[in-house]
């Protein structure tokens, strides 16, 4: 089953990812992002739907947030619980129901997670279901439009602009940066019919983060085009 592959994927890779990708200006460039759209979480219940190694749940924590994480990986969560503590971890499917109440949760964080799955609108449905009234729910993923785009090349060598094409076409792909793992490109129209369909209201869309040091620290290339987009979203109604 697809599940079963993609969750071996990163059983497979997730040590490898932790270690390379924890400091890499390209995961402080789209973590910084996401702590500006959070604001201040202080005292708040939030979910780190996706959690990976833990990192991101342990930053939140560390800003006062009552911090719940999950991740389908088992070797991500093992990771996570062995690293950072006094944080509720659990394996858990993003695809399938998750075992928590209704309106338990203020704030959900997904980070770089939803171009992984092939379905995401049981999550959407399930977001709606836990997050309280008037929550919030936060995620980042490569950016559409460029991610897939190949990259042309100056007369010194260096990465110039990029060339777009099938846009508009849902498709995977198996890339091989850390180790084996299946990606689903999906253009941004999709996300924004999903999020209206489960209730949301796109609040914020960020593809640099406001963080002049951070932004200062980006390759040339990726102040040109972006690597992420990050959405900002707000329940409006239960669905």
């Amino acid at each position: 089953m697809e599940e079963d592959i993609v969750r071996n994927q990163w059983n497979n890779v997730a040590q490898c990812y932790s270690s390379e990708q924890r400091e890499s200006i390209n995961n402080i460039t789209n973590r910084t992002i996401i702590k500006e759209l959070a604001g201040s979480v202080e005292n708040l219940r939030l979910l780190d739907a996706g959690c990976g190694d833990g990192y991101l749940s342990s930053i939140f924590r560390d800003l006062g947030a009552n911090v719940y994480a999950f991740d389908g990986s088992e070797n991500f969560i093992n990771l996570a619980k062995n690293e950072f503590k006094n944080i509720n971890y659990q394996v858990c499917d993003i695809k399938k129901d998750l075992p928590f109440d209704d309106k338990f949760f203020d704030i959900i964080v997904s980070s770089l997670v939803l171009m992984d799955i092939d379905n995401i609108e049981p999550f959407f449905k399930e977001a709606n279901r836990i997050l309280n009234d008037d929550g919030k729910l936060i995620f980042s993923i490569v950016h559409p439009c460029y991610f897939q785009a190949e990259w042309e090349f100056d007369e010194n060598g260096n990465k110039y602009k990029k060339k777009i094409y099938n846009y508009w076409d849902c498709n995977s792909e198996i890339l091989n940066i850390w180790g084996e793992t299946t990606h689903f490109h999906r253009p941004i129209t999709y996300y924004s019919k999903i999020i209206k369909k489960y209730g949301f209201v796109i609040e914020e869309l960020k593809e640099n983060p406001d963080n002049k040091e951070v932004f200062d620290k980006m390759k040339p290339h990726q102040k040109r085009l972006p690597l992420f987009l990050c959405f900002s979203l707000r329940k409006i109604n239960n669905t």
